[in-house]
């Protein structure tokens, strides 16, 4: 009888193993959504306008919760819109083409560079690419490097929820490292950021204040 039960046992636990991954290929074992299928837009007084070149799939918050955190993939270029959003350096362009938004965002150019890299090198061959974050005057507020342990209270590894990513012959579940917007612009520029879900419409929309 003990044999049986510990076949069993066996069994079901071989059959584990393959449904943990799958599982954990579709962010089932994360708190965190990327907005793959989402449209991405700003509220300005009470009006919602397209936030693009914002991209969705670069931007993740919690699943569930009154207060949810904003993410940005870490490495992608597009965190600098979000600097503009939280500091003002944007027009509005009214439009009815989407009759879901009132229009879309235009980023200025006249504002520093929010965002920037270098390279630390090792010795004349290698190095690691950092990404500074800067404010408006311009004073370093953090910096990522990716060859370092994860800062767990700014940086978050998430998973892109069904997709894979091929290197070379193998492909592998897309999993990137992204910062916390929500509490990096709290913390360093005292700037909060609300995220509003619409899942009927498929619209997260940010409000900065």
């Amino acid at each position: 009888m003990r044999v049986k039960i510990f076949i069993f046992i066996f069994i079901i636990g071989i059959l584990c193993v393959p449904a943990y991954f799958i599982m954990r290929s579709f962010g089932l074992f994360q708190d965190e959504k990327v907005l793959v299928h989402y449209k991405l837009a700003v509220e300005v007084k009470g009006k919602k306008y397209d936030a693009w070149p914002l991209i969705s799939s670069f931007t993740a918050i919690d699943k569930k919760g009154d207060d949810r955190q904003l993410y940005y993939r870490v490495e992608d270029p597009g965190i600098e819109y979000l600097f503009q959003l939280a500091y003002g350096q944007y027009e509005l362009r009214p439009s009815k083409e989407n009759p879901f938004l009132d229009g879309a965002v235009h980023y200025t150019m006249d504002h520093p560079e929010y965002v920037r890299e270098e390279k630390q090198y090792e010795n004349a061959n290698d190095y690691t690419v950092l990404t500074h974050f800067y404010n408006q005057q311009e004073q370093m507020i953090y910096t990522y490097n990716p060859e370092a342990k994860l800062d767990k209270a700014y940086v978050r590894s998430i998973i892109t929820a069904g997709m894979t990513r091929t290197t070379g012959r193998s492909s592998s579940t897309v999993e990137d490292n992204y910062i916390n917007i929500s509490k990096l612009f709290k913390d360093k520029l005292g700037v909060h950021v609300k995220v509003d879900v619409d899942e009927d419409n498929k619209i997260v929309t940010l409000a900065m204040t």
